[in-house]
């Protein structure tokens, strides 16, 4: 397998976005000056993207497509949303398709920990020019891209439930160490490539040389068709 090239587009990425309007139909919070944030998002996502955008006037601003609005809920240091359906009316619009092209933006100043409970399906986050404190994804993630900024320090990415087609970029200075519990099935690590691992798996890039920063990804469940490359 060799690295993908970037320059031709993701299945699930969307062209590029005008700045921040006040067009988006969600809810939205006023940035007053935060420095650090939780976005916690609490019954998983489809077709969706989140992003840093540096032109962002709000804390958080949401569009919600043909979808229904989120709940927001604000706490001192914490977002929370949700959505207003069962889980069985959520599982019935993943599994129909059902496009709700959902938009979430966010401001570029703040340091964000970012929680996902439930899961992500054809999902897109852009937090290259932004601050990331810690991700972390609970119920699996498909079809999925994610693009980080640089590591300030070492930054865990947690999935648990499970990979399968998911890229993840970060800036060519920033290292990663790969932990992998249930076994992979096509793997591409900047210049190393694997077709199957059976078990436990643990794997660096940068030859095995720890960088000071870097991103610390650990995947429970298995991983297939994962590519963690450089920009």
């Amino acid at each position: 397998m060799t690295a993908p090239d970037f320059h031709v587009p993701h299945p699930f990425r969307r062209s590029p976005r005008p700045p921040l309007t006040s067009s988006f139909d969600g809810p939205s919070v006023p940035y007053s000056g935060e420095a650090r944030m939780r976005l916690t998002i609490a019954s998983g996502l489809a077709d969706a993207l989140v992003r840093v955008d540096p032109a962002a006037v709000d804390l958080i601003a949401i569009e919600c497509g043909d979808g229904p609005p989120p709940r927001l809920r604000v706490w001192a240091s914490e977002l929370r949303l949700s959505w207003p359906l069962t889980f069985g009316e959520w599982l019935r619009t993943v599994l129909a398709g059902d496009s709700r092209d959902l938009e979430i933006v966010l401001h570029p100043a703040v340091e964000w920990t970012v929680s996902v409970r439930g899961g992500l399906s054809r999902f897109e986050a852009d937090f290259a020019r932004g601050k990331l404190a810690r991700l972390e994804i609970s119920g699996g993630v498909s079809h999925a891209s994610l693009d980080l900024p640089p590591a300030a320090g070492v930054v865990p990415v947690r999935i648990s439930g499970g990979v399968s087609d998911l890229g993840l970029r970060r800036p060519a200075h920033t290292g990663v160490d790969l932990a992998v519990s249930g076994g992979i099935s096509d793997l591409c690590l900047d210049d190393q490539s694997f077709g199957a691992i059976g078990g436990p798996a643990r794997l660096t890039t940068d030859g095995g040389r720890v960088a000071s920063s870097r991103y610390a990804v650990e995947i429970s469940g298995g991983a297939s068709d994962l590519e963690i490359v450089a920009r």
